[in-house]
């Protein structure tokens, strides 16, 4: 049969070699992740590479389709050195501190997967990608068992691949693909019953705070004073639980004037900032203060001794060492289980715990044949033989001893491995602060019921430990994550278990800042966001709530104690936008008084005089009366309003003088003096009668008084010719006036 030749496009063959040419680069160019070793692999063979966020989180990309936290099957070639290729390359360009931007690789190697069998491949090539491919891979991600959003990140991690393949010119002939998956709407802004009542979810009930501050008040054992001071913090002041990292034992200070404030150090791009402690609560957050320097005393000691220390184990009061034991002198398992917590005794009635039969502890494993320069040491060195307590390898049955040396590690080695396990980015600082001056530092199963705690190790708490401290689903691998509520026999209001999230202490402290009338700019401040548009993610008012006057612009209360919060929303419940409180109640809270609950017809908010208020439309004009306001016909007293009786009667005393004076000005012929009878005799009659009304007890408090447009003569209608004497025909000012004289 003829040998069939199949003819390839000029095209294809240059975007082959520039493909080639890409991993070629990635691959003995660059030299990120070189160092990454797993599985007897290094550098680029190696299938796991690890690197730490700015904060010191580890994050960890596996080529291949993971089966659990420690398995994964591998990528097929030449799919893999393409995925290792694309991240070293955009990792070298450009650090990110996350994992979602190559979210796509494993759907994309599903779809080039089922293309090579189809096509009785057994390689599975990105130069295979076409438009079917794309399709198929845009279905998986559908078909996929993760949220909307994560499918969303995906597709976003796809598109951007794709685009990138057609700008290195490595694929042209496929299509325009954009990102099918939509944003989700916002349920903050949504008004359906469902969004409401998940927004109203997310912030706690005012029973399930004050549940956490009686947890902390009955506190006993370390856990739980550890986590309930962690609650109290969160709960004086908006922070995330990653906040909390940066506390240090100097964060809590006193300021100029006595008050006291933590320093913080917001996680999403604000500047550091002072944040008060309500003078209410202080003690509480300093005993708490107190309480999580004394909790994190060992670790920060363990953390100093460390840096303190280059490469010496720290020997600690569980090593059964001598404190001055060699640090190179190979150990015994008995002295290596105590210094890193691990089991020691019989495992039955004759076998012991040792080197051979201590499970698959990868880690320990790998470092042992590390130092016999082995790949495998029980199968190479050991061949199912077994190691004596005093480090003799021993006939697994006869117990004879055997000439086989193998090495065991020493302090020197173990401390190789505290550095790998514990060090971060930066260490020994964490952001501007050093590492064992943070107060939230614990160390490695602190608080576990069954693991012992690795007394030279150091740790920020992390979400999941304080999720299960707080009454969540706890982890399979975290046997202590009974929640502190259970413990201390608290629970919620219908006395089901007691749960909370860290988010939802920021969610309370928002939504009663926004009742408490807060600025967005101070709420964003002081919760440590950069924009303030993400406050409304944390707005956990009602609609009622939200339908209700609540900004306040002040702190004027009736008593001498002032008025809470909590009192200002229950005078204000009964009332809407629609039906808004009086002016008077509005004023005795500090709340703007606005033209419509004045009988305005306008929106705005009236201007206080001192002793009422104005309604003068600025927009129009400026204010012709010079600020005359006692006697304008677009100012308004209200019955009840503090200081205004005794301003006006201190007002008529004045006048009364000069209407005495200018009487007698006028008897005496004096050019003008007779003016001066009419207006200032004018102006007193209509302070008398305002006087005279708030003095009336038959009149209600909240009553609005205001001088009649007849009584009140415009300089605008003068300077427009219009004839006033039309408008009050009948009126004599120096007849009212010399009237009032005599009564």
């Amino acid at each position: 049969m003829a040998k069939t030749l199949t003819f390839t496009p000029k095209y294809k063959l240059a975007l082959q070699k520039n493909y080639d040419a890409f991993i070629s680069f990635a691959r003995n160019k660059l030299t990120l992740f070189d160092d990454m070793e797993a599985s007897g692999n290094k550098g680029w063979d190696c299938d796991k590479w690890t690197w730490h966020t700015k904060r010191g989180r580890k994050l960890t990309i596996v080529f291949g389709e993971s089966l659990n936290t420690h398995n994964f099957i591998p990528f097929k070639q030449p799919f893999r050195d393409f995925a290792k290729a694309y991240v070293r390359y955009h990792q070298s360009l450009n650090h990110k501190d996350s994992k979602g931007w190559v979210g796509f690789l494993v759907f994309l190697h599903k779809a080039l997967e089922e293309h090579s069998k189809l096509n009785n491949k057994t390689s599975v090539d990105l130069m295979d990608i076409n438009n079917s491919i794309i399709n198929r891979t845009e279905s998986l991600i559908r078909q996929a068992d993760i949220s909307t959003s994560t499918k969303r990140g995906v597709a976003i991690s796809f598109e951007t691949a794709l685009k990138f393949l057609k700008e290195k010119r490595i694929k042209l002939d496929i299509q325009e693909w954009s990102n099918p998956f939509p944003r989700q709407s916002d349920s903050a802004i949504k008004l359906d019953e469902d969004s409401r009542d998940k927004e109203e979810d997310k912030c706690p009930s005012d029973f399930q705070m004050m549940q956490v501050a009686d947890a902390f008040r009955r506190a006993e054992t370390p856990r739980q004073k550890y986590y309930t001071s962690l609650c109290v913090l969160l709960m004086c002041q908006p922070s995330r639980i990653i906040e909390l990292g940066g506390l240090t034992v100097n964060s809590l200070q006193p300021g100029d004037k006595g008050r006291w404030y933590l320093m913080w150090y917001p996680a999403k791009g604000g500047d550091p900032v002072k944040k008060w402690i309500p003078k209410l609560i202080e003690d509480v957050v300093k005993k708490a203060f107190s309480r999580l320097i004394e909790i994190s005393a060992p670790a920060r000691a363990a953390v100093k001794f460390a840096y303190e220390n280059p490469d010496v184990f720290m020997i600690h009061d569980q090593c059964i060492t001598t404190y001055d034991a060699p640090q190179d002198k190979p150990l015994t398992y008995d002295q290596f289980a105590h210094a890193m917590g691990f089991k020691t005794g019989f495992i039955s009635k004759k076998a012991r715990v040792g080197w051979s039969n201590i499970g698959e502890t990868k880690w320990l494993n790998n470092l042992i044949s590390k130092i016999n320069g082995v790949s495998d040491w029980k199968k190479e060195l050991l061949k199912s033989q077994t190691i004596s307590s005093d480090n003799q390898v021993v006939g697994r049955y006869s117990g004879d001893p055997l000439e086989i040396d193998i090495k065991t590690p020493s302090y020197r080695d173990l401390r190789q491995v505290v550095d790998e396990s514990y060090k971060t980015v930066g260490f020994p600082s964490y952001g501007d602060a050093k590492i064992w001056d943070c107060i939230t530092l614990i160390r490695e199963n602190e608080f576990h019921k069954e693991f012992a705690v690795r007394q030279f190790s150091w740790q920020f708490v992390t979400h999941s430990q304080f999720r299960n401290a707080m009454g969540c689903k706890a982890s399979e691998k975290d046997s202590a994550a009974g929640s502190i509520f259970e413990e201390l026999d608290i629970y919620d209001e219908d006395g089901s278990a007691l749960y909370l999230m860290s988010h939802q202490f920021r969610h309370w402290l928002n939504t009663k800042m926004k009742l408490a009338g807060a600025a967005d700019w101070l709420i964003a401040k002081f919760s440590g966001r950069a924009d303030e548009k993400q406050n409304k993610v944390y707005d956990g008012r009602t609609k009622e709530q939200k339908a209700r006057l609540t900004k306040r612009i002040g702190h004027v209360g009736k008593s001498a104690d002032g008025i809470t919060v909590a009192q200002v929303n229950q005078l204000l419940d009964r009332h809407t936008s629609e039906l808004p409180p009086p002016p008077l109640l509005l004023h005795d809270l500090g709340l703007p008084v606005s033209l419509k609950s004045l009988g305005v017809h306008r929106d705005g908010v009236a201007q206080f005089s001192g002793i009422g208020f104005c309604e003068h439309n600025y927009a129009e004009s400026p204010c012709l009366k010079g600020g005359d306001c006692s006697v304008c016909s677009e100012h308004v007293c209200i019955k009840g309003l503090p200081n205004t009786l005794e301003e006006l009667k201190n007002l008529k005393k004045l006048l009364d003088e000069q209407l005495e004076r200018s009487l007698i000005k006028a008897e005496e012929r004096v050019f003008g003096a007779d003016r001066w009878v009419t207006a200032t005799g004018f102006r007193l009659s209509k302070i008398n009668t305002i006087i005279s009304i708030l003095e009336d007890p038959e009149v209600p408090d909240g009553t609005l008084i205001r001088v009649p447009n007849e009584l009140d003569p415009s300089p605008v209608k003068r300077s427009l010719n219009v004839d006033e004497q039309q408008i009050i025909p009948t009126l004599d000012l120096t007849a009212l006036a010399l009237s009032d004289m005599k009564e």
